[in-house]
């Protein structure tokens, strides 16, 4: 008889012999998919350690993510990986590149010119490509011209470069799939740019996004866009003197940094403007908008007066913190006010480092719009009320007292919704709430407390023991949002039971 280990032997050699890797025997489309829920590529090419067959099937992958959380922080070792990804892929085509590179302090046209070529050869989908510099606007380094080639299979593009780049669109040949594109953080030429985004280069384009860009001339020069098929623009270009916009079909237009503007477009349900908006001219703008979000501070009593209503109103109030002539600030405010247009949810944010007397100001907004059905109020940049040392006669402290009177009682009698953004329990916040609570408000519904996941369940006291008590009867929700990064889930706080 065999002894035990001849048996084990044969055993041992049966096995070897008959494949067990039944993984490796899926088709290739399940190991792309399994392979995909890694995330990033050189994860999935790690997977050859498995076996010798998923060597080649993570280089046929529909997607490349090359991301940063893959890398050392080494910006050469980075971009090593990801020409060595590249290199190695070998489909004819993919439906996603997504480049993420940190720290790019290195020759950026040198690195990143042959992955926008491999692109521009391979991509039939999206191309993303991001450059983080460590520092938010990061301008050092001599300029660098980087050519932007043809891709005429893209359907999106993302691009954030460095702000000393010079980025240079082909002088012809069409992006023909091309719907969403993403400009940021770089230079072009104004010129060059519309000719880029307008409908013989771009016949597709519906969604485009400048954002971060400067002109590479010294002088201001004029960028014009005409585009048959462009829905949605936010044009964020420095040193543009003049902004020429035709498009039919725009929706939704932001606009920032531009001398004047010139737009024809019938169909703008949405504006977005920061500065002077007496010098943005709308041929054909109608008497109504879905959302207007505007800089209460700036001109713009010729643009109000062609709007009957809006749908969503949101203000940046900009306010200057000096008392030589707060009370003159605050009653050209209020007469600003006045010009508005009438709507149905308002929004009120204070811009950096100018909230002092916000209270008393968005007060006086509430009275102005005494119909809205929504607000929404964004207390990150909100400052206690006026400086301690002069909290004994300053102007806004004043002008708060008188609007809280008992013959002076807001009334908002169609509100059905509060929702309170970035709240951090400061004591000035939790003030806010308190006043806001004091208006005259039967209908409301909903409080909605939109708070960073450091700020929980922290929070969640504050509300209970300072503001939770404040809120009329108990059919009004009380609804806490926690931002979690860029996620956020909804915790409903239990309601108080009625007491028999």
């Amino acid at each position: 008889m065999d002894s035990g280990d001849g048996r084990r032997r044969r055993r041992s050699q049966s096995e070897g012999a008959t494949p067990t890797d039944r993984i490796s025997a899926l088709p290739d489309e399940l190991l792309h998919g399994i392979l995909l829920r890694v995330g990033c590529a050189r994860d999935a090419a790690r997977t050859a350690a498995l076996s010798r067959r998923w060597r080649r099937v993570w280089a046929t992958m529909p997607e490349l993510h090359l991301r940063r959380s893959a890398w050392t922080s080494s910006p050469t070792s980075a971009v090593s990986l990801v020409d060595g990804a590249l290199a190695g892929y070998s489909a004819p085509t993919l439906r996603l590149l997504d480049i993420d590179v940190p720290g790019a302090r290195l020759a950026v046209a040198t690195h990143v010119a042959p992955w926008l070529r491999f692109a521009a050869e391979r991509v039939a989908g999206e191309l993303s490509i991001r450059l983080r510099s460590g520092r938010y606007g990061d301008g050092a380094g001599e300029e660098e011209v980087l050519d932007l080639p043809v891709c005429g299979a893209a359907t999106a593009i993302h691009l954030r470069l460095v702000s000393h780049l010079h980025l240079r669109p082909p002088p012809g040949g069409a992006f023909a799939a091309l719907a969403t594109a993403t400009i940021q953080s770089c230079r072009v030429d104004g010129g060059e740019l519309g000719r880029l985004v307008s409908s013989p280069q771009c016949p597709r384009l519906e969604e485009l996004y400048l954002i971060n860009v400067a002109l590479v001339a010294a002088a201001a020069s004029d960028v014009a866009i005409s585009s048959a098929s462009l829905r949605r623009l936010r044009f964020g270009v420095c040193d543009t003197r003049r902004l020429d916009v035709d498009a039919p079909e725009l929706r939704f237009l932001s606009v920032s940094n531009a001398g004047e503007a010139r737009v024809t477009a019938g169909k703008v349900e949405e504006v977005a403007h920061t500065g002077d908006m007496d010098r943005y001219e709308y041929t054909q703008l109608g008497r109504h908008l879905r959302r207007l979000e505007i800089d209460l501070t700036s001109p713009m009593a010729a643009f109000l007066g062609r709007l009957d209503t809006v749908g969503e109103l949101s203000l940046h109030l900009a306010f200057q913190s000096e008392l030589s002539d707060w009370s003159q600030q605050f009653e050209k405010l209020v007469e600003e006010m006045s010009k508005l247009p009438e709507c149905e949810a308002l929004e009120i944010c204070p811009a950096f480092n100018h909230s002092h007397g916000f209270l008393p100001i968005a007060m006086h907004l509430l009275r102005r719009f005494a119909g809205i059905r929504k607000l929404s109020v964004n207390l990150w940049w909100v400052k206690p009320p006026c400086p301690p040392e002069l909290v004994s006669y300053c102007p806004c402290r004043t002008l708060t007292d008188d609007l809280f009177t008992d013959n002076n009682i807001i009334m908002l009698c169609h509100l059905e919704e509060i929702e309170i953004d970035e709240f951090r329990e400061r004591d000035e916040q939790v003030e806010f709430v308190n006043q806001l609570l004091r208006c005259n408000v039967p209908l409301l519904e909903r409080v909605v407390f939109n708070v960073p996941s450091c700020c929980f369940p922290e929070s969640e006291e504050i509300i209970r023991e300072k503001i939770h008590g404040k809120l009329r009867g108990d059919k009004i929700k009380v609804r806490f949002k926690i931002r979690r990064y860029f996620s956020e889930f909804a915790h409903l706080i239990p309601q108080p039971k009625k007491r028999v």
